[in-house]
Protein backbone atom coordinates (compact mmCIF):
# COMPACT_ATOMS: atom_id res chain seq x y z
CA UNK A 1 0.00 0.00 0.00
CA UNK A 2 1.12 3.51 -0.77
CA UNK A 3 1.20 6.14 1.91
CA UNK A 4 -1.00 9.11 1.17
CA UNK A 5 -0.94 12.46 2.90
CA UNK A 6 -4.36 13.96 3.61
CA UNK A 7 -4.97 17.67 3.96
CA UNK A 8 -7.83 20.15 4.14
CA UNK A 9 -7.75 22.30 0.99
CA UNK A 10 -7.98 26.09 1.07
CA UNK A 11 -10.74 27.77 -0.91
CA UNK A 12 -12.20 31.26 -1.20
CA UNK A 13 -15.82 30.42 -2.01
CA UNK A 14 -18.14 27.54 -2.82
CA UNK A 15 -20.01 26.54 -5.96
CA UNK A 16 -22.73 24.15 -7.05
CA UNK A 17 -21.97 24.76 -10.73
CA UNK A 18 -20.95 21.96 -13.06
CA UNK A 19 -17.54 20.56 -12.36
CA UNK A 20 -15.10 18.75 -14.60
CA UNK A 21 -12.38 16.41 -13.36
CA UNK A 22 -9.03 18.17 -13.92
CA UNK A 23 -6.52 16.72 -16.34
CA UNK A 24 -2.78 17.16 -16.51
CA UNK A 25 -3.18 18.87 -19.89
CA UNK A 26 -5.35 21.57 -18.31
CA UNK A 27 -2.92 22.65 -15.59
CA UNK A 28 0.54 24.12 -15.29
CA UNK A 29 2.64 21.17 -14.16
CA UNK A 30 5.64 23.43 -13.56
CA UNK A 31 3.99 24.65 -10.35
CA UNK A 32 2.30 21.55 -8.93
CA UNK A 33 2.44 22.92 -5.39
CA UNK A 34 -0.11 25.61 -6.36
CA UNK A 35 -2.37 22.99 -7.93
CA UNK A 36 -1.92 20.44 -5.13
CA UNK A 37 -3.97 22.50 -2.69
CA UNK A 38 -7.09 21.68 -4.75
CA UNK A 39 -6.75 17.98 -3.88
CA UNK A 40 -7.43 16.01 -0.70
CA UNK A 41 -4.67 13.40 -1.12
CA UNK A 42 -1.07 13.31 -2.31
CA UNK A 43 1.45 10.46 -2.43
CA UNK A 44 4.46 12.78 -2.41
CA UNK A 45 3.24 15.66 -0.26
CA UNK A 46 1.53 18.96 -0.99
CA UNK A 47 4.49 21.33 -0.73
CA UNK A 48 6.24 19.94 -3.81
CA UNK A 49 4.47 16.91 -5.37
CA UNK A 50 6.58 14.75 -7.66
CA UNK A 51 3.93 14.44 -10.39
CA UNK A 52 0.30 15.15 -11.21
CA UNK A 53 -0.44 11.42 -10.81
CA UNK A 54 0.54 11.69 -7.12
CA UNK A 55 -2.53 13.88 -6.47
CA UNK A 56 -5.96 12.40 -5.82
CA UNK A 57 -9.50 13.60 -5.11
CA UNK A 58 -9.74 17.14 -6.48
CA UNK A 59 -12.47 19.17 -4.74
CA UNK A 60 -11.53 22.80 -5.43
CA UNK A 61 -11.96 24.44 -8.85
CA UNK A 62 -9.21 26.32 -10.64
CA UNK A 63 -10.94 29.53 -9.45
CA UNK A 64 -10.46 28.50 -5.82
CA UNK A 65 -14.06 27.44 -5.14
CA UNK A 66 -14.97 24.33 -3.15
CA UNK A 67 -17.22 22.37 -5.50
CA UNK A 68 -20.32 20.57 -4.25
CA UNK A 69 -20.20 18.27 -7.29
CA UNK A 70 -16.50 17.56 -6.81
CA UNK A 71 -17.16 16.58 -3.18
CA UNK A 72 -19.81 14.14 -4.32
CA UNK A 73 -17.49 12.79 -7.01
CA UNK A 74 -14.79 12.29 -4.36
CA UNK A 75 -17.30 10.59 -2.11
CA UNK A 76 -19.02 8.26 -4.58
CA UNK A 77 -17.75 8.92 -8.12
CA UNK A 78 -15.72 6.61 -10.35
CA UNK A 79 -12.53 8.47 -9.34
CA UNK A 80 -13.64 8.75 -5.73
CA UNK A 81 -12.15 7.51 -2.51
CA UNK A 82 -13.54 4.00 -3.07
CA UNK A 83 -11.66 3.78 -6.37
CA UNK A 84 -8.21 4.30 -4.84
CA UNK A 85 -6.97 0.73 -4.57
CA UNK A 86 -3.80 1.28 -2.54
CA UNK A 87 -5.39 3.42 0.19
CA UNK A 88 -5.28 1.96 3.71
CA UNK A 89 -8.53 1.68 5.69
CA UNK A 90 -7.59 4.33 8.26
CA UNK A 91 -6.76 6.94 5.63
CA UNK A 92 -9.91 6.01 3.67
CA UNK A 93 -12.03 6.63 6.78
CA UNK A 94 -10.23 9.94 7.42
CA UNK A 95 -10.84 11.07 3.82
CA UNK A 96 -14.53 10.16 3.97
CA UNK A 97 -14.84 12.05 7.27
CA UNK A 98 -13.16 15.14 5.77
CA UNK A 99 -15.43 15.04 2.71
CA UNK A 100 -18.50 14.85 4.95
CA UNK A 101 -17.16 17.59 7.21
CA UNK A 102 -16.50 19.96 4.29
CA UNK A 103 -19.88 19.13 2.75
CA UNK A 104 -21.83 19.77 5.95
CA UNK A 105 -19.91 22.94 6.81
CA UNK A 106 -20.21 24.54 3.39
CA UNK A 107 -23.39 23.16 1.76
CA UNK A 108 -26.86 23.03 3.22
CA UNK A 109 -28.48 19.66 2.59
CA UNK A 110 -25.26 17.85 1.72
CA UNK A 111 -26.71 14.49 2.87
CA UNK A 112 -30.05 15.03 1.14
CA UNK A 113 -28.73 13.36 -2.01
CA UNK A 114 -29.67 9.70 -2.01
CA UNK A 115 -27.80 7.57 -4.49
CA UNK A 116 -29.62 4.58 -6.06
CA UNK A 117 -27.21 2.14 -4.39
CA UNK A 118 -28.30 3.44 -0.97
CA UNK A 119 -32.06 2.94 -1.40
CA UNK A 120 -33.87 0.42 0.75
CA UNK A 121 -35.64 -2.56 -0.87
CA UNK A 122 -38.97 -0.80 -0.34
CA UNK A 123 -37.72 2.36 -2.08
CA UNK A 124 -36.37 0.31 -5.00
CA UNK A 125 -39.78 -1.36 -5.36
CA UNK A 126 -41.47 2.04 -5.45
CA UNK A 127 -39.05 3.29 -8.12
CA UNK A 128 -39.59 0.11 -10.14
CA UNK A 129 -43.30 0.97 -10.55
CA UNK A 130 -42.28 3.53 -13.16
CA UNK A 131 -44.21 6.39 -11.58
CA UNK A 132 -41.43 7.34 -9.17
CA UNK A 133 -43.76 6.70 -6.24
CA UNK A 134 -46.13 9.53 -7.19
CA UNK A 135 -49.15 7.21 -7.19
CA UNK A 136 -48.07 5.33 -4.10
CA UNK A 137 -49.92 5.73 -0.80
CA UNK A 138 -46.53 6.08 0.93
CA UNK A 139 -45.86 9.34 -0.93
CA UNK A 140 -45.86 12.06 1.72
CA UNK A 141 -46.85 14.78 -0.75
CA UNK A 142 -43.99 16.98 0.41
CA UNK A 143 -43.23 18.08 -3.14
CA UNK A 144 -39.60 17.06 -2.78
CA UNK A 145 -38.32 15.70 -6.05
CA UNK A 146 -36.31 12.55 -5.65
CA UNK A 147 -34.05 10.83 -8.15
CA UNK A 148 -37.02 8.66 -9.12
CA UNK A 149 -39.08 11.71 -10.08
CA UNK A 150 -36.33 12.99 -12.32
CA UNK A 151 -35.80 9.80 -14.32
CA UNK A 152 -35.83 10.86 -17.97
CA UNK A 153 -37.73 9.05 -20.67
CA UNK A 154 -37.87 9.58 -24.40
CA UNK A 155 -41.44 10.88 -24.12
CA UNK A 156 -40.52 13.39 -21.41
CA UNK A 157 -37.50 14.50 -23.44
CA UNK A 158 -39.62 14.98 -26.57
CA UNK A 159 -42.26 16.96 -24.65
CA UNK A 160 -39.54 19.09 -23.07
CA UNK A 161 -37.96 19.83 -26.44
CA UNK A 162 -41.35 20.73 -27.95
CA UNK A 163 -42.03 23.05 -25.03
CA UNK A 164 -38.66 24.75 -25.44
CA UNK A 165 -39.13 25.09 -29.20
CA UNK A 166 -42.63 26.54 -28.74
CA UNK A 167 -41.40 28.97 -26.12
CA UNK A 168 -38.53 30.04 -28.35
CA UNK A 169 -40.91 30.70 -31.27
CA UNK A 170 -43.27 32.66 -29.00
CA UNK A 171 -40.45 34.82 -27.65
CA UNK A 172 -39.15 35.43 -31.17
CA UNK A 173 -42.61 36.58 -32.32
CA UNK A 174 -43.01 38.86 -29.31
CA UNK A 175 -39.73 40.55 -30.14
CA UNK A 176 -40.96 41.49 -33.62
Amino acid sequence: MSEYELHRPRFSATTRNNWEFPSEAGIDTDDLSAVADRFLLSKSGFDDPDSFEDLALPVVTDRGELSYNALWAAKRGPYGVEGIADLDDETRADVEALIDELGHEQFEGFDDVRLPGTWSDEERAVMATGDGGRNNDDNDGSGIISVGHAIPSSTRAAVGLLFLAGTSVAIDRLRR
